[in-house]
């Protein structure tokens, strides 16, 4: 058994831990010029945007650059903005506040500020070596696990980018449940899906470990368990959500992602579905695939999940549909609002994320992601739980 990991050097998961940040920076020797990357309205009409400038001055910051242009699906013009004013203004380390768009743009501007280009000289396959800033990251969603990632995703041309390094983990991570109060329902349900694809896809990673397998399947018994209460406002389950989210990020530092994102990455540049919904749409029809062709990995993996059947991938495709209905999130890509003529032109650019096909332990061909998208276009069977609840039975709910 072979594995490498990337960790921040320090994790604080606790409710108010953004009040540390003072204390963190401390410890990690930070000061001289700050720059808080963030998006453009959650910081601000939080409050966050000052609490964190009040903290960076508390801590003996001389100067504090707001950079909060960062949009859904950062684009490489974004990015490449803030690394020039991040540059110019001599920064010496980054905060990132927000989800993985605010995160992932963060990582992209470190890098910048410190070696100049473009981001996509630094596209994979590139090798991005040090210097890079020094970047805090704290994440006000449940779902991407940017925040101890070695990844970051760009837009550029219609297409995901992807920069890989364990030079861009963050050192240093703020979990705070409190922040996840402000989290509208359709964002937890979209981050959570995002979460669970991260936490299920790097079982079936060529670089997949048991210890892959510890991380990703404590995620996705979080993710089962506290869904529903945490959809409805538990902060409780919310808590253990961004937990769960966590997890799967370190499960995916681990090995990675594989074709589902690939078939999410289009829906999300073409029809500005968010991430984590896109890769809902085909997170059923993924465990379908593995059933028949990874079969071991996925009996491994639904027993440390606590599903002992025989038919496990059908119990494991029923929770995860449950939390979509729960969340009352569309049941196929028609129901998404994506036409079905498009159906070739998402089996293509799917494949053209080569990355993410070969990584999987068993590559699909051209007919195995024909069969997947059209699946994925489908009703649900006329005695699915949706349709019961469309019938006046209002007893949905996740397993």
């Amino acid at each position: 058994m072979n594995f490498r990991i990337a960790f921040p050097r320090r994790v604080i998961f606790e409710r108010g831990g953004v009040d540390r940040l003072p204390e963190l920076l401390s410890d990690l020797s930070l000061d001289g010029r700050a720059m808080l990357v963030t998006g453009r309205r959650f910081a601000r009409e939080s409050g966050y945007l000052d609490k964190l400038r009040s903290l960076l001055v508390e801590s003996g910051v001389k100067d504090v650059v707001v950079f909060d242009r960062v949009e859904p699906n950062p684009s490489a013009e974004t990015v490449n903005k803030g690394g020039e004013i991040a540059k110019r203004e001599g920064i010496d380390f980054v905060v990132g506040f927000g989800g993985g768009s605010a995160m992932d743009a963060a990582k992209g501007i470190a890098i910048l500020a410190a070696q100049g280009g473009k981001i996509s000289d630094y596209y994979y396959p590139a090798d991005v070596n040090a210097p890079i800033l020094p970047l805090i990251a704290i994440p006000t969603t449940c779902g991407t696990g940017s925040e101890v990632t070695k990844y970051a995703v760009i837009s550029e041309r219609s297409r995901k980018n992807v920069v890989v390094s364990d030079h861009i983990v963050p050192v240093a991570a703020i979990l705070d449940a409190e922040v996840l109060k402000h989290l509208p329902k359709s964002i937890l349900a979209h981050t959570a899906m995002d979460a669970l694809s991260h936490a299920i896809e790097a079982c079936f990673h060529v670089k997949a470990s048991r210890l892959t397998e510890v991380f990703s399947a404590e995620s996705a018994k979080l993710i089962f368990e506290s869904f529903k209460p945490a959809y409805d406002g538990d902060p409780d389950h919310r808590e253990k959500l961004l937990y769960a989210s966590m997890l799967a990020g370190l499960a995916i530092n681990l090995s990675g992602t594989v074709f589902v994102h690939g078939l999410g990455y289009y829906l999300t540049e073409k029809y500005r579905i968010p991430h984590g919904l896109a890769n809902s749409l085909f997170l059923a029809q993924f465990i379908e695939y593995c059933s028949e062709k990874a079969s071991e990995r996925l009996l491994s993996l639904c027993g440390r999940i606590g599903i002992k059947s025989e038919e496990c991938s059908r119990v494991l495709a029923e929770k995860i549909n449950a939390m979509r209905r729960y969340a009352e999130l569309p049941a196929n890509l028609r129901e998404a609002g994506v036409p079905g003529e498009d159906f070739q032109n998402i089996v293509e650019q799917a494949l053209s994320y080569s990355r993410n096909i070969q990584n999987c332990v068993t590559p699909p061909s051209r007919e195995d992601l024909e069969a997947i998208v059209k699946k994925a276009f489908e009703e649900e069977p006329k005695n699915s739980p949706r349709r019961r609840d469309a019938e006046g039975d209002n007893s949905r709910g996740v397993d």
